[in-house]
Order: C-alpha cells, then structure tokens, then sequence
C-alpha cells in the first residue's frame, strides 16, 4: 500500500497532472487514437474506440502486424484521484487475464485531438492508485 501511496503522489506532483486537471470529457470518440507512453518501451499503438457501443480496443504492434487486443468498456464518471469527471476506459471484464481487470484508465481531453490519460490499478474497490500516464491523438 505505501508503494502505491507514493506512485501516486508521484503522479499527482507530475507537470502532466496540470494539464489533466483543465482537461474535459471527450465526446465521440471513433476510430484509431495514436498512443504514446513517456516512462516504459512498449509495443502499445494506441486505442480504437467506437462511441456508438462504448466500446474500444488497444493495438499493439506485434510481427505479423497491429493487434487488437484487450477489449474495454466506456463510460463517464468522477475521476478515482481528481474530483472531475473524467471518461472511464474499463477492463474489469471476467474475460480478462485476472491482472488487467484490477486496471482502470481515465481520460481527458486537453485540446482537440489530444488527450491525457492516467492508469489506475484498484485492488480493493474504492481505493485506486495511480501508475503512469499516456498520451492518445487523433
């Protein structure tokens, strides 16, 4: 718990969390957003989202080309760390390998096109802590 105590404070005290907090709920958002994380490498591409069913997919680059994998659910709501609302990327489904379901992604956008997003890890429900951020631009 004081691990995820201090990665959060860490996340909150970061230069991107100013720019989060101005940020709105994004509306209709369709199709491939183009993903970047500044602290891991990663294969991750991004996110393909269809507002029409609040649903979306993650793409990852692999050798026989992108892949969509992880599938996730939609919805507006308060923000775990930030009282705001915020857009709610869900992978609690039971269809999940059992660590992703404890994952919870926000979302913001800051300008058109571009947008902030914070990962959640929530073991006990109602106490989340954060983890990192990620960048998605039309």
């Amino acid at each position: 718990i004081l691990l995820g105590i201090w990665r959060t404070w860490k996340i909150q005290s970061n230069p991107l969390q100013q720019q989060f907090l101005k940020g709105k709920v994004p509306s209709n958002l369709n199709g491939f957003y183009k993903g970047t994380v500044t602290s891991i490498k990663t294969n991750w591409q991004g996110k393909k989202f269809d507002s029409s069913k609040s649903t979306g997919n993650n793409i990852f680059k692999e050798a026989v080309g992108n892949l969509e994998k992880y599938p996730f659910k939609t919805y507006t709501g308060k923000g775990l760390q930030d009282n705001m609302a915020v857009l709610k990327i869900d992978y609690s489904s039971n269809s999940h390998p059992w660590w992703l379901r404890f994952i919870l992604d926000e979302l913001v956008e800051t300008s058109p096109g571009k947008y902030i997003g914070k990962v959640h890890v929530q073991l006990i429900p109602g106490l989340g802590f954060s983890l990192s951020y990620f960048k998605l631009e039309k």
